[in-house]
């Protein structure tokens, strides 16, 4: 007994020691910067060494205010019958607009891409279930990063170099996490925005997961987004506050705030369960089914939960350890848990997904696999003896690079493929 304590507190001991050592170095390596958006500061600024080999200043500082300021072309920004666009000067311009006409949208790219995307009239409700099609392809966490976005498209035969759907009745599946990090963030939400017309009309199908990032968006959390979205949100909502002004940019009075909350967080399509995060074994001891977490989520969209009086149903849904949107139990590992005995030691959900949970879960939705993304892995990845599949990679930076992949299912066989058009049978 007293020996398998010593053993106990000597892995302790070496994990604590493991976790310091790496938080330190990779600090030190590539910086903090985490800001107080109550004061609009960074009370710790570190660049980071890495800042050198991007021929960026290294710099340290105490209570650094954030410069924030337009970054070049960005937009449009549709509220009612005006469009803000920020134009290559930094410059915000507000225009009428005539719905019944295209919105032109430009990005600040080494290719200057365009594209016309024409306004829907309406934004229904998406279904949660589909027929699985011969052929679909899904892909997670784009992040605001369209040359990876677009070269994957082309090379997988969904559109082609000028836009068009060719990709005919097969469906297209973005597995969340769209937005935040990146910097063409509106140039991506409107290029899925168009496709999804164009795909109807060929008879095929884009379906857009909701994400905890889109979540977050929609409440105003700014904590992963490029400070130029708070600076425009700040100038076209008036609102100096970030979060309010955040919450105004994809607020049910903007047309991408009202298409984004037509969207679903889980859908099942064939014998598939797509769901960003994962579903765990505690929401099918609640008996929730898909349209009922659909449901709770969408009533929630663009509010902040913290507080607020929930059903058990809800907090499940909701809360950040339990909802299909923020899961992390089908990736636990020493890091993550030891990121989350770090900020949130008493309430942290530490559990790991077991084999036998997954197959419940799967068996409950009446499905043979989930497809999940939030929790990069080296490569997709099958998981749980096939059960799951995990699709979100470190996409590359530019076009055609090689490293931006996705899943391919087309007639009952699963491939991973990439921004060069290979596929490999998994």
């Amino acid at each position: 007994m007293k020996k398998s304590k010593k053993i106990i507190k000597t892995l302790l001991k070496w994990s604590l020691l493991v976790w310091a050592g790496y938080l330190v170095i990779t600090t030190l390596v590539f910086g903090h910067a985490y800001i107080d958006e109550a004061k609009y500061e960074y009370p710790i600024y570190w660049s980071g060494v890495d800042a050198y080999f991007k021929n960026e200043e290294i710099e340290f500082a105490l209570n650094k205010p954030v410069e924030l300021k337009l970054k070049g072309i960005d937009g449009p920004y549709i509220y009612g019958n005006y469009q803000y666009t920020v134009d290559a000067q930094n410059k915000l311009l507000k225009a009428p607009f005539d719905r019944q006409y295209p919105i032109q949208v430009h990005v600040a790219n080494n290719d200057s891409d365009s594209f016309e995307a024409n306004l829907k009239e309406t934004h229904h409700i998406e279904p949660f279930s589909y027929e699985l099609p011969a052929k679909l392809i899904a892909i997670s966490d784009i992040e605001g990063n369209f040359n990876a976005f677009y070269s994957f498209l082309v090379k997988n035969g969904v559109m082609d170099e000028k836009y068009n759907w060719t990709f005919g009745r097969g469906h297209l599946v973005l597995n969340g996490d769209f937005v935040d990090r990146g910097g063409d963030v509106t140039q991506v939400l409107w290029l899925i925005y168009m496709l999804e017309e164009k795909a109807g009309k060929a008879g095929g199908k884009v379906h857009y997961i909701i994400g905890n990032h889109e979540v977050m968006n929609l409440y105003g959390d700014n904590s992963d987004t490029d400070t130029k979205y708070v600076a425009v949100a700040k100038q076209i909502s008036g609102k100096q506050n970030w979060e309010e002004a955040g919450r105004y940019l994809f607020s049910a009075e903007s047309e991408l705030g009202k298409w984004l909350r037509s969207k679903n967080v889980v859908e099942k399509i064939g014998d598939y369960v797509f769901v960003h995060a994962g579903i765990k074994s505690k929401l099918i001891e609640e008996n929730l089914t898909i349209p009922e977490i659909n449901s709770i989520a969408r009533k929630y969209y663009g509010l902040r939960t913290k507080g607020l009086a929930l059903s058990q149903k809800e907090r499940l849904v909701l809360n950040s350890y339990d909802s299909p949107y923020w899961d992390r139990s089908y990736a636990m590992n020493v890091l993550i848990a030891g990121v989350f005995a770090f900020y949130d030691p008493f309430n942290a959900s530490f559990h790991e997904t077991t084999q036998e949970e997954a197959e419940q879960v799967l068996k409950f939705y009446n499905a043979s696999k989930m497809v999940v993304g939030h929790n990069v892995v080296s490569d997709i990845t099958p998981d749980y003896n096939g059960l799951l599949i995990k699709i979100d990679v470190k996409h590359g930076r530019e076009k055609y690079s090689g490293k931006t992949k996705g899943l391919l299912i087309e007639k009952g066989i699963e491939y991973k493929v990439d921004d060069l058009g290979k596929r490999t049978e998994l």
